[in-house]
């Protein structure tokens, strides 16, 4: 806006196909930073699917190696939401409250 240039007010949407552009008026963007999991410092280390996402055990957070929970957007291929990441990482951290608890 003229007031602050920084907010986004609008995209431009061109479409390829008629070479027409359109003006959408928006207030905000949520930016996709990568659709790639960050999980190649585990390879050959922890399970992964064929994606390179992070295998665990049904219904938890627990990976092939015991005691190592995977969550958020290493494990979630479908939602990869912050709010589900939020979620599985709270569900990580009990599970490996667990895990400690019943070590000691």
């Amino acid at each position: 806006g003229k007031e602050n240039p920084k907010v986004l007010e609008k995209i431009l949407l061109e479409d390829t196909l008629n070479n027409s552009e359109s003006e959408i008026k928006v207030s905000g963007a949520f930016i996709a930073i990568g659709h790639d999991p960050a999980t190649s410092l585990f390879k050959k280390k922890i399970k992964m699917d064929q994606d390179n996402y992070i295998i665990t055990k049904p219904e938890s957070t627990q990976t092939n190696i015991n005691g190592v929970y995977a969550a958020g957007d290493v494990k979630d291929k479908i939602f990869r939401q912050a709010v589900t990441a939020a979620g599985m990482g709270c569900m990580a951290a009990l599970e490996a409250e667990k895990f400690l608890a019943e070590k000691t």
